[in-house]
């Protein structure tokens, strides 16, 4: 039976590991003896990472060019994505995470008018219920006079105004 190594041994082992890896990086690995053949195959082979199944909306243009190049058009959009994802970590492509998001007017009048939709769906589900909806009404009604405001300080035209007025 093979006895295990002292840690010392283990120690003095794993200097020269070192030591070795220094020369071969000071002169290049490619080629090196002490990096194993089957290790250049591995690393030139694509990664398989597992899939994962989403839903997701791109602009028809973009579309339209991926379907165009035929049969396995989704596996080039997810190499596309993925090339991106690596830019970005690698620090290749700096992303707006360093800048500060401000909404738009527009982008902010269009999340109201959200709320406001979600507010009157829930209100109206509690007025079915023959619940007191007083409270909501109020909130409706002063998110709506938002609206309002917003859509005369942003000039939304009549016919695209969320209010309806």
């Amino acid at each position: 039976m093979a006895r295990n190594p002292t840690p010392k041994a283990q120690y003095h082992n794993l200097a020269m590991t070192l030591r070795d890896l220094e020369t071969d990086l000071r002169w290049g690995l490619e080629g090196s003896a002490r990096i194993p053949a089957a290790w250049t195959e591995i690393a030139l082979a694509p990664a398989v990472p597992f899939k994962q199944k989403v839903t997701l909306r791109v602009d028809e243009d973009v579309a339209k060019f991926f379907k165009a190049m035929g049969r396995g058009y989704l596996t080039q959009m997810n190499r596309v994505l993925r090339a991106f994802m690596e830019a970005r970590l690698a620090g290749v492509v700096k992303g707006a995470e360093a800048a500060v998001y401000e909404p738009t007017g527009m982008e902010k009048y269009m999340a109201l008018g959200a709320e406001v939709l979600e507010l009157g769906i829930r209100r109206n589900a509690r007025d079915r219920l023959g619940k007191d909806t007083e409270e909501m009404d109020v909130e409706m009604d002063r998110m709506v006079l938002a609206l309002k405001l917003m859509e005369r300080e942003l000039g939304v035209p009549e016919e695209e105004r969320i209010s309806g007025q």
